[in-house]
């Protein structure tokens, strides 16, 4: 088995050491030239890493760009479009001339471009924003002729201005470089991890981005790993979102007692879940660079100088790959390692299964030896059951497989009578509707099962017979357990060839939900309805309307706990006066569930647990979650190596930006009505204010009237999110630590930030480097643009409000809410299983 790892390693040279590398890669791919005058040659470098990563042009350009802004201006004609000409070889970085396709599997390294961090996208300035967004397109133009399909942008100056820098990367985005079907082009930008003060703050401007943006696919990011450790949740919600790579500085690593450089284990940790996605959270591409820079500061003090960093994440990229491989162990197959896939439910009622399907779900090892351990308990308490009845008791056990597909089920249930010695004593009955899966059975029959097992081409649910069975083994479950009609199905088994006590397996299955995080659903289900054509927002109401199986695809769970909506029993638990469609198969759900960490909901995951038989269980719940459970019996515990099922997700049409402390609640239905079965579903979210009672009498309000409040705080929380948290004030100056005059900042953009003069660049960022150091969560970026001059820097601050409260007054709490869903699928208009009857 081999397990395609789409993980690579790319190093930054230094400034220094950029001319030298371009120069060798151009030359002759790698050879051997001493890298920038050190110890460490070019060679040693190039041949432990797949990507370099270089900047498009140099400060020639630059100090070009500004001589012709500077001669435009003094044209003085208010009709003469500025226009920036396109760099010179003089001004370029990377060699047109060599070979720069990105292939990370090729004999030389290919390039990532660095795009100019000296410009300024969101300048108040239109003349310098147009002087800037020319830059970017005139060095996206040389990257995509040269090859280069990985470029990376800084972060915006100003925070303040987010939307004009989103408006400026959205311009871009929009441009046929970018829009062309056979462009396969990624715009990533550098962002860190997170930020001490505010561990989603960074997340919040990336969000925003993403959306002014209009979740674009060529649109990534790329995050530096802190020197400190990531918070779980952090680190969860990064998982989901489309990062090419990872920043790794020189100055987040350790020494060893060697005085070899080595990573925190926590870090070792958090590259290990990114290789573990290897990828799969991206839609237009699904490889991951860490990408090393930095290193030259140290290595006169290390032993191995700079190759060892390289040869140290190699190191760690290799043994993870052999962890991967030995957890996955005997019960993967070529299905668990496919690419992610979004993809319809299967509906094996209605609809015939390929033998391609079958042949792929009866490799699952797991789900089998499951059912083998639930069928040999239940047929070993049905002969204890006999025996103590009759010991004279000779009727064969009656043992009908429901829906046997090829078989796998009838095998088992073969082979377990042999085991028992009790084969002249069963009676195995198999139907299936399938007339394709049927002819398989007959072979199978013939050629393993001596013609023992009686077989039946027909739809069980219309199945008419005498016949009373004492065990009924069927695997219809589906993600959601209910979702492929499984109790609809036995039905007629249960009310017409059940005995009063016949073994069902399953004897139960439940179907839980959680509000996850999934932007790559969202995503590729926007683009698809832009390729399927048409009316474009019919298309997309049409996709956001049904479910789909998520296989392979990053989600987080928002909620701290999963909660289960219904369990299904066989035989049912319903009284004989009771036993209507809507009491046996209709159910519908208000739950409620707990958010501490603010985020977005793209959907509804599901997931199903089903108890076989005795102490057998099979669930697909992840681990490391809590469950809010309708039966305190019961093993909710992922069955491991299990991979015939993946999770469903019921997404929402528009995503439902959330704070922190927010109450979802769910409305959640399963509908049956004239021969079909669908779901329905809706998402709120609430928070909880504290007023004291006399804000109450001013506003003229009883306690249950909370309108003019919801108004009010919908409006504010959109205010919120759209200036990304305005609780975090940016400052510019890199000595500014004034943390008191915050509201007056808020309250003046002038006080805000540095206005940026014409050809005040001396003081902005060099496109050679990042960002100045800072010891927070911006280091490793900065990190990556070395300092020159007095930069103007990025900085995020925590506004402090200070709220006097009266200890004597009474507080009122309100339940606010501030946001809310559409219904989904009403009616089943867009998605239904249709329930074939006679």
């Amino acid at each position: 088995m081999h397990i395609q790892s789409n993980v690579y390693v790319g190093l930054k040279p230094s400034n220094l050491e950029q001319n030298t590398f371009s120069r060798e890669i151009a030359r002759n791919g790698i050879s051997s030239a001493t890298a920038g005058g050190g110890t460490v040659t070019a060679t040693n470098l190039l041949e432990n890493c797949d990507y370099i990563l270089l900047a498009v042009t140099n400060n020639r350009y630059r100090e070009q760009v500004l001589q012709q802004l500077q001669a435009y201006i003094q044209r003085s004609d208010p009709f003469e479009k500025l226009t920036i000409s396109e760099p010179q070889l003089q001004d370029i970085m990377i060699s047109p001339f060599g070979s720069n396709s990105d292939d990370a599997n090729g004999s030389s390294p290919s390039h990532i471009g660095l795009l100019s961090s000296w410009i300024d996208l969101e300048c108040i300035d239109l003349l310098q924003r147009e002087m800037s967004y020319q830059v970017l397109l005139n060095e996206c133009r040389l990257a995509q002729y040269i090859g280069i399909n990985k470029l990376i942008l800084a972060p915006p100056h100003d925070i303040n201005n987010l939307k004009v820098y989103a408006q400026m990367i959205s311009r871009l985005l929009n441009h046929d470089i970018f829009q062309k079907r056979t462009s396969n082009m990624i715009l990533s930008v550098s962002l860190p991890m997170y930020e001490d003060s505010d561990p989603l703050a960074t997340w919040d401007l990336w969000n925003t981005i993403r959306k002014l943006c209009g979740y674009h696919p060529s649109l990534m990011v790329s995050l530096a790993l802190p020197r400190v450790k990531t918070p779980h949740y952090i680190l969860d919600r990064w998982l989901t979102e489309p990062v090419s790579s990872l920043l790794l500085s020189s100055s987040i690593f350790a020494t060893n007692q060697y005085n070899y450089p080595v990573l925190h284990k926590f870090n070792q940790n958090l590259i290990m879940k990114f290789q573990e996605v290897n990828g799969n959270s991206q839609l237009k591409s699904n490889s991951l660079v860490i990408i090393l820079h930095g290193m030259e500061k140290y290595r006169e003090f290390i032993k191995g100088g700079e190759s060892a960093y390289l040869e140290y994440i190699n190191f760690l990229l290799k043994r993870n790959d052999k962890l991967a491989l030995q957890n996955s162990s005997r019960y993967s197959d070529k299905f668990q390692l496919n690419q992610p896939q979004l993809m319809s439910p299967l509906k094996p009622h209605s609809e015939n299964l390929t033998n391609s399907i079958y042949s792929i779900f009866e490799t699952d090892v797991v789900k089998y030896e499951k059912y083998d351990d639930a069928i040999k308990q239940a047929v070993i308490d049905i002969i204890k059951r006999r025996q103590q009845r009759s010991r004279q008791d000779i009727t064969p056990i009656t043992i009908l497989v429901a829906g046997a597909g090829r078989g796998p089920l009838v095998s088992k249930v073969y082979n377990v009578s042999k085991t028992l010695d009790i084969g002249s004593h069963v009676r195995i009955i198999a139907i299936e509707k399938n007339p394709q899966a049927f002819l398989y059975l007959q072979k199978r029959n013939f050629e393993h099962w001596n013609n023992d097992v009686q077989l039946i081409h027909e739809d069980m649910s219309h199945w008419k017979s005498n016949d009373k069975v004492d065990l009924c083994i069927s695997e219809l479950l589906g993600s959601f357990g209910c979702n492929e009609l499984s109790p609809e199905c036995l039905w007629n088994i249960e009310q017409n060839h059940s005995k009063p006590d016949t073994i069902f397996i399953p004897q139960s299955y439940t179907s839980s939900i959680a509000p996850i995080t999934a932007p790559l659903v969202y995503q590729k289900l926007s683009e698809e309805s832009k390729i399927m054509g048409g009316d474009e927002q019919q298309q997309q109401q049409h996709l956001f309307q049904e479910p789909w199986v998520m296989h392979g695809i990053p989600f987080h769970i928002l909620s701290n706990r999963i909660n289960e909506l219904w369990t299904f029993n066989h035989p049912s638990k319903h009284k004989p006066s009771k036993k209507t469609a809507y009491d046996l198969f209709n159910r519908s759900v208000t739950t409620e569930f707990k958010v501490k960490h603010r985020g977005e909901i793209h959907g509804i995951a599901g997931f199903f647990s089903a108890h076989l038989y005795g102490d057998t269980y099979l669930s697909i719940i992840p681990n490391g979650i809590g469950i809010n459970k309708l039966d305190i019996e019961g093993n909710d515990e992922r069955t491991k190596n299990l991979f015939s099922w993946s999770p469903l997700i019921f997404p929402l049409q528009e995503p439902l930006l959330i704070n922190d402390d927010t109450e979802v609640s769910i409305m959640f239905c399963r509908r049956m009505d004239g021969g079909k079965v669908w779901y329905e579903w809706s998402v709120e979210s609430y928070v909880y204010l504290v007023l004291s009672k006399q804000v109450d009498i001013r506003l003229g309000k009883s306690k249950d009237d909370t309108t003019m409040l919801q108004n009010n705080f919908q409006n504010n929380t959109e205010d919120k999110h759209n200036t990304n948290n305005t609780s975090t004030n940016i400052k510019h100056s890199k000595h500014n630590n004034n943390n008191n005059n915050n509201n007056n900042n808020n309250n003046n953009n002038n006080s805000s930030s540095t206005m940026t003069q014409p050809f005040e660049f001396e003081s902005a960022i060099d496109e050679n480097g990042f960002i100045p150091t800072y010891e927070d969560g911006w280091q490793s970026v900065q990190n990556m643009y070395e300092e020159l001059g007095t930069g103007q820097v990025l900085r995020t601050d925590e506004s402090e409000v200070s709220l006097q409260e009266d200890e004597d007054e009474e507080d009122i709490n309100v339940r606010v809410k501030t946001g809310v869903s559409q219904i989904h699928n009403v009616n089943g208009q867009y998605f239904y299983m249709k329930f074939l009857k006679e």
